[in-house]
């Protein structure tokens, strides 16, 4: 019934980047009122910790903590994935949203588009991926949310095949036997 659906993830750890606002914070704040402690990371402790203060946490055994993390930064991320255990729901809303038209696009602009969104997709979830094989976790899914392209239309229909096949729904992991995960 409706009631299962509402607590289907309590007592389940979930990590989600871009915590701190638009997407990443709605994500958050859905999780968390299904019954999930959640991690909330972003590159902004500010807006990492106004989003956890406002999450629900009144359900059995619910603790949130708010982190620091740059996703495109290969040392930060396993900082962050290193301090928790490894989380059975992971969702990469870490972006950064262009207005931007191509024509006037700086190219370390771009750059950092893509190391963010794109590398940072990535990073969190090869990290995130190798803590629950490690762990022998049964299963984990990881979600990754959004374009690396944003609202800049030109490099929308030349990316785009290539984005999609990058980055495409939810990635599992594969199982393994032994098990440490709490």
């Amino acid at each position: 019934g409706s009631m299962t659906a509402a607590t289907r993830l309590i007592s389940r750890l979930t990590l989600v980047t871009g915590g701190g606002s638009g997407i990443g914070r709605a994500v958050c704040q859905r999780l968390a009122s299904e019954g999930a402690s959640v991690v909330v990371a972003d590159i902004s402790e500010e807006s990492a910790n106004e989003t956890m203060v406002g999450l629900q946490n009144e359900l059995r055994g619910q603790g949130h903590m708010a982190a620091v993390v740059d996703v495109s930064s290969k040392e930060s991320v396993k900082k962050l994935v290193t301090r928790i255990q490894p989380p059975s729901v992971c969702v990469n809303a870490a972006g950064i949203t262009q207005d931007h038209f191509l024509l006037n696009m700086e190219e370390d602009h771009f750059d950092r588009v893509i190391q963010v969104n794109l590398k940072g997709s990535f990073l969190i979830t090869q990290a995130v991926a190798q803590a629950l094989v490690a762990c022998g976790a049964p299963k984990g899914s990881i979600i990754t949310v959004g374009s690396i392209v944003g609202k800049v239309r030109e490099l929308q229909r030349d990316l785009q095949p290539v984005q999609m096949k990058q980055v495409r729904g939810g990635e599992h992991v594969p199982s393994r036997q032994s098990s440490s995960c709490k």
